[in-house]
């Protein structure tokens, strides 16, 4: 999320609500007496569309940063002594303090960059491996999922493959009789970077199982940390997402 535009966004919402909201209180304000000029309140009239769009606007950068509850409060809502957007203004308030403040904590301590979450990955892989590593069997979730994605493997071709050998899948030679292929989709069979793709692939499922599934299943291995065990399991969910994006071709 970029939180220098969310951060300009917000303001200009926050600047026409204030705008709006100054020619609602002088027309509709609960300080009497009220101005009785027809041409405010076709003024107040002819903006509150804009006001509910760039409010709605406000309401989902603030749901995309992550603050779910202050998001609920910038809606359109009736209160005696002051206008419907009163409550959402106070919300975008808050909103932009926050922002500022992942500012100053930027310019502390650098950029933080992209974060992995472990609910993101493949589903196979994931599901596997979640009651595990909830409960604290770090090693055993790998090694779970590790499974889980052999067994994804030789659903393709088959019990009687295992291990590094499921890299012929990947095989940039024809299927043959018992031993299917798998072919990445939307890549040029033409093109150099097809067999360049096909060999990745190989040599990912490779190490997916020598440097992952392999290592944690040695005794003499130690335990990975959570940021080891998290990209270990990262591995296994981008081979699976592979063969996700991959059709079977048999002979």
């Amino acid at each position: 999320m970029n939180d220098a535009l969310a951060h300009t966004r917000l303001a200009e919402v926050l600047e026409l609500i204030d705008s709006w909201g100054s020619l609602y209180n002088r027309r509709w304000g609960n300080q009497e007496p009220y101005e009785e000029d027809p041409r405010l309140s076709t003024q107040v009239e002819s903006l509150i569309d804009k006001v509910r769009a760039r409010t709605k606007l406000a309401h989902d950068v603030i749901a995309a940063m992550g603050e779910q509850d202050l998001a609920a409060r910038v809606v359109e809502k009736n209160e005696y002594g002051g206008h419907p957007f009163t409550q959402a203004r106070v919300a975008i308030v808050e909103a932009i303090a926050i922002l500022t403040q992942r500012e100053e904590l930027d310019e502390i301590v650098g950029p933080i960059g992209p974060r992995l979450s472990a609910s993101e990955l493949h589903p196979t892989i994931w599901d596997a491996a979640a009651r595990l590593w909830d409960d604290g069997h770090i090693r055993a979730a790998v090694q779970t999922a590790s499974a889980a994605l052999e067994g994804m493997l030789q659903g393709i071709v088959g019990p009687g493959m295992s291990g590094t050998n499921l890299a012929i899948l990947f095989s940039t030679n024809d299927p043959t009789e018992g031993s299917p292929r798998l072919r990445l989709r939307n890549v040029d069979m033409a093109s150099t970077t097809w067999k360049s793709a096909h060999e990745g692939a190989a040599a990912l499922v490779r190490g997916a199982f020598m440097a992952v599934r392999n290592l944690v299943s040695h005794p003499g291995w130690p335990d990975p940390s959570n940021r080891e065990a998290l990209e270990m399991l990262a591995v296994l969910s981008y081979v699976a997402h592979l063969v996700d994006q991959s059709d079977t071709v048999v002979e």
